[in-house]
């Protein structure tokens, strides 16, 4: 019932339509979200196991609203950027590359930071941190909407908070149940939840507008706030805790995990899955649907919660393919969906060829989630702490999001001038860099960790 809704979102631009449709996804889908989404424990488990069942329902939970106050954002920014620059769409997309290029930077700096204080303090304050200044800037914003040096503030800093916000995330997956291949139905888990706010997001903050949805975002990370502080205990224990190294915190840090042969290759393949990444490709896409496909900012809105729901549906999937067939062959299956996706994307010419694309990359979003699992179990071998770890798995995938927008965007300009019409010359690289990781991949004898 999901993937046929999907077809119908992308095929509905005008209001009652699209209505129509996100409530027929929303009737069909919802037994399914529901029963994955209740507690996991059962009668017959331990006391410890159902206190840790019910931490993690209070984590993912947080996890779904922390996204769906971030997504409530992303159909308006960039029509917002739009309106500042006077309707000039390259200078737009300019604007928008340098402000991902500098969260990026930013983000390098502050995730070996927040990943040794993560180790130290525990969890929970870090996973308050981030609503809490995202609300601040987000209200700024809906204060003064079309002013760019706050919208440029507001992008880089909230934008490299959400990968401070994801990385204890993981580290408390990792406190409770360990790393390695019990963590990948977890982790698979909780993306589903991040998936449900990356869905409803986009569809309420386009209904909304642009002022209103930074406004009510804003609102939400204070909600997300108070939900996190009333109903999340911490989970690092004193007898794991690391104590804090300044010397430890370079924004290199990442590359303690090339010093061992099989963190290097597990790193190597979460970087080049990280190409495709939603958030290295969302300026692309909004380039590629309004250029090609004549979409509007409603229409982007449509697509932006197709997506998110494509994600909850790769959630289910992965996490039952884990369970079945383990997390080598998830990630093959994973890898390839999401590169015939990514080609079936960038040769798309009508909103039932996206649909189609959408359906494959159902398959994909999670292709790194064992990946990850894998390189927690490794570095935990080597003597590091889990959010240190996860700190630096984001610094590399952050240093890679420095030039990718740039990448992106000169390829684009370079094939769709001088007589060239491939704007979906990205996404085609995309779906090379997407093989090319599982090849490096399939090297790798996980069973040994």
């Amino acid at each position: 019932a999901c993937l046929p809704a999907i077809f119908v979102l992308l095929g509905t631009p005008s209001n009652k339509p699209f209505d129509r449709s996100f409530q027929t996804l929303l009737r069909f889908s919802t037994p399914l979200l529901l029963n994955t989404m209740t507690a996991q424990s059962k009668p017959e488990m331990s006391a410890e196991i159902k206190r840790k069942e019910e931490i993690e329902n209070a984590l993912v939970w947080s996890y779904g609203l922390f996204m769906f106050s971030v997504m409530l954002v992303i159909p308006t920014r960039a029509p917002m950027i739009l309106h500042i620059k006077g309707g000039d769409a390259a200078a737009a997309a300019k604007v928008m590359g340098a402000m991902a290029s500098a969260s990026a930077v930013l983000e390098l700096f502050m995730n070996p930071v927040f990943g040794r204080l993560s180790d130290k303090f525990g969890r929970k304050p870090f996973l308050l941190l981030s609503p809490l200044i995202d609300s601040f800037l987000h209200a700024l914003v809906g204060l003064m909407p079309y002013n760019l040096p706050v919208q440029f503030i507001d992008k880089v800093i909230s934008g490299s908070l959400i990968f401070a916000f994801v990385a204890p995330v993981n580290a408390v997956l990792v406190d409770l149940w360990g790393a390695g291949e019990q963590l990948v139905p977890r982790m698979a888990r909780a993306q589903m939840f991040a998936g449900l706010g990356a869905t409803a997001g986009p569809y309420i903050g386009a209904k909304l507008g642009q002022k209103k949805s930074f406004q009510f975002s804003a609102a939400m990370f204070v909600a997300t706030f108070a939900w996190i502080w009333k109903t999340f205990p911490e989970t690092l224990k004193p007898e794991n805790r690391k104590e804090f190294d300044i010397t430890a915190c370079s924004p290199l840090r990442f590359l303690n995990l090339f010093k061992d042969k099989t963190t290097a290759a597990l790193a190597t393949t979460i970087g080049l899955q990280s190409f495709g990444d939603t958030f290295n490709v969302n300026d692309i896409n909004f380039l590629y649907l309004k250029s090609v496909l004549g979409y509007g900012q409603s229409q982007v809105g449509t697509f932006s919660t197709a997506m998110g729901f494509s994600q909850i549906v790769n959630a289910r999937l992965m996490k039952q393919m884990s369970q079945a067939l383990g997390g080598a062959k998830a990630t093959l299956l994973s890898n390839i969906s999401w590169a015939l996706g990514m080609l079936a994307f960038g040769t798309s010419k009508s909103s039932p060829q996206l649909g189609a694309a959408l359906a494959l990359l159902s398959g994909g979003h999670l292709r790194a989630t064992a990946v990850s699992s894998y390189l927690l179990k490794a570095g935990a071998g080597a003597g590091l702490g889990a959010a240190e770890t996860d700190a630096a798995r984001a610094n590399l995938t952050a240093l890679i999001k420095v030039f990718v927008p740039m990448l992106y965007s000169s390829v684009y300009a370079k094939m769709t001038s001088n007589g060239r019409n491939i704007p979906g010359a990205p996404h085609i690289l995309i779906a090379f860099f997407t093989m090319l990781s599982q090849l490096l991949f399939s090297t790798i004898n996980v069973k040994a960790l």
